[in-house]
């Protein structure tokens, strides 16, 4: 029997699915039906090791730490742009804006140098919330108008597990990541979740609907699942 750390947690309502997850912040997670035995889980656990092994590698290799200095590259809509950090002589707040294909932070010079790149790493997650919302808003716009449907607000969160999700009173909530990942992918999330506010499940309707606006929506839901780790703010 093969070692694995794992967390378990236990589904609400009448299902008999089991499913397990790797990710860089929660590890091992499998979500499971409440009246499965840890026994039971523990076998699935076992089933699945070589799964967990090779995808607990990938994210180890794929996982960078961030340095926010010159060069480093950052992604935008599924676009590598290297930072480019210039100083300035001002105490305006940090700047930044993309010129001349890179992503151009312009900091006061009087930025202790310890505290630079953190203050880069706020500014840069600050902008990218920004950016994300406006984007995001204007999809949701569209496509809502599309499928003929209201929403009552949108907002991006910090969350790991969940790309979007649809409220029972019509909020809509998606990954503040999306803003990293390429357009016709963040499409797909918009589309998912705005067809939510038509059908309330995953069943066969709502799936026809997300292909009529996605002919490819599952090519850009396995790139989700596939390329999740490099999405890192």
């Amino acid at each position: 029997m093969i070692d694995i750390s794992y967390t378990v947690v236990r589904k609400k309502g009448i299902t008999s699915s089991i499913s397990i997850s790797v990710s860089g912040d929660k590890g091992v997670v499998v979500r499971a039906p409440f009246w499965m035995t840890r026994g039971m889980i523990n076998n699935f656990v076992q089933e699945k090791a070589s799964w967990i092994h090779k995808n607990t590698k990938r994210l180890h290799q794929n996982k960078t730490v961030k340095q926010y200095i010159n060069g480093e590259k950052h992604l935008y809509f599924g676009k590598e742009y290297p930072l480019e950090v210039i100083f300035n002589s001002t105490n305006s707040r940090c700047k930044i804006e993309i010129i001349d294909e890179r992503i151009r932070v312009e900091l006061s010079e009087k930025v202790p140098s310890e505290n630079i790149s953190n203050k880069i790493k706020d500014a840069l997650l600050y902008w990218y919330l920004e950016k994300g919302i406006e984007a995001i808003t204007e999809k949701v716009n569209y496509f809502s108008n599309k499928m003929n449907v209201n929403y009552q607000r949108i907002d991006l969160k910090k969350v790991t597990t969940i790309w979007g999700s649809c409220s029972p009173s019509n909020k809509l909530s998606f990954n503040r990541k999306l803003v990293m990942a390429p357009h016709e992918v963040v499409d797909y999330v918009v589309i998912h979740e705005v067809a939510h506010l038509v059908h309330r499940n995953h069943g066969q309707e709502f799936w026809k609907m997300v292909e009529s606006y996605d002919k490819e929506y599952k090519t850009h839901r396995k790139w989700l699942k596939v390329n999740h780790q490099l999405l890192s703010l």
